[in-house]
């Protein structure tokens, strides 16, 4: 694909990865539509970025709301009167540990990272299927298929965007011509993990390369480190009993909070 001059909406804008892609895409001389809750920061990013070859539009975004949404793809349309390309990155990382275990913490993850993308995709694809292509990019996380102690909740509403993407992929590109693709981290160093840091993390910047690169090349699966998708795909291997035996604390990683046993 090549970017120039292509519509480019972008949910999470504000945040560490989704700034960085922002940037990455002005490089490419692309009109951008910015979509998160911090408006004076999309403001800022307009600001600082906007070219004569990459405008920007923007307006406040939550997507826990659909009609937040739904005014966001309305105004991509009424500017640019077309959206080639969606990038949804805005996310959440909550612990939920098993000591307290806490249904809002769920519901709050999905709310945010899996029904956010949804809500983007009831309403992307009717413009889609209009204009005859497009594509839509989402972001899940790479330990998408076993689940990680302490962190249920966040790894829940991520492997439901992995296996909603995957159903839709090949029959939206036969039927319509829409291209589905799924990003999928390991650690990447935004505000977001800042208490969580992991070894081998990318940083945003790079993240942002990686994912624009894939989608330049039309990559159905985007995944990144490299060793930590080497390590995580050696874990997907394990046997339960195998798997079950990592160290609960060294599974949840460094940075995890102390949780007291909840008093019955």
């Amino acid at each position: 694909m090549n970017l120039e001059g292509k519509v480019v909406l972008v949910s999470g804008a504000t945040g560490g990865m989704g700034e960085e892609i922002v940037k990455e895409l002005v490089n490419k001389n692309c009109k951008l539509a910015l979509f998160a809750r911090r408006e004076n920061k999309l403001k800022e990013l307009k600001d600082s970025l906007e070219t004569e070859k990459s405008p920007i539009i923007y307006k406040k975004c939550d997507v826990q709301h659909k009609d937040h949404i739904r005014e966001a793809i309305q105004l991509t349309v009424e500017t640019y009167g077309k959206i080639d390309l969606a990038i949804l990155t805005a996310g959440v990382l909550i612990p939920n540990p098993i000591q307290t275990f806490d249904s809002s913490i769920i519901k709050k993850s999905m709310d945010i990272n899996f029904m956010g993308i949804v809500y983007f995709l009831e309403q992307l694809l009717p413009v889609m299927k209009k204009q005859g292509g497009g594509t839509i990019t989402a972001v899940s996380t790479l330990p998408d298929k076993r689940g990680v102690p302490g962190w249920g909740a966040y790894g829940a509403s991520k492997a439901a965007i992995s296996w909603l993407m995957e159903s839709l992929r090949a029959e939206g590109k036969q039927r319509y011509n829409i291209d589905f693709i799924t990003v999928k981290p390991g650690s990447v160093e935004t505000p977001m993990i800042e208490e969580f840091h992991r070894p081998g993390s990318a940083t945003a910047q790079q993240a942002a390369v990686a994912i624009i690169r894939g989608i330049e090349r039309n990559k159905k699966i985007i995944q990144f480190p490299l060793s930590q998708v080497l390590l995580i795909r050696i874990r997907d291997l394990l046997p339960p009993f195998a798997y079950d035996l990592i160290p609960v604390e060294e599974a949840k990683g460094p940075g995890y909070p102390s949780v007291e046993e909840e008093k019955q």
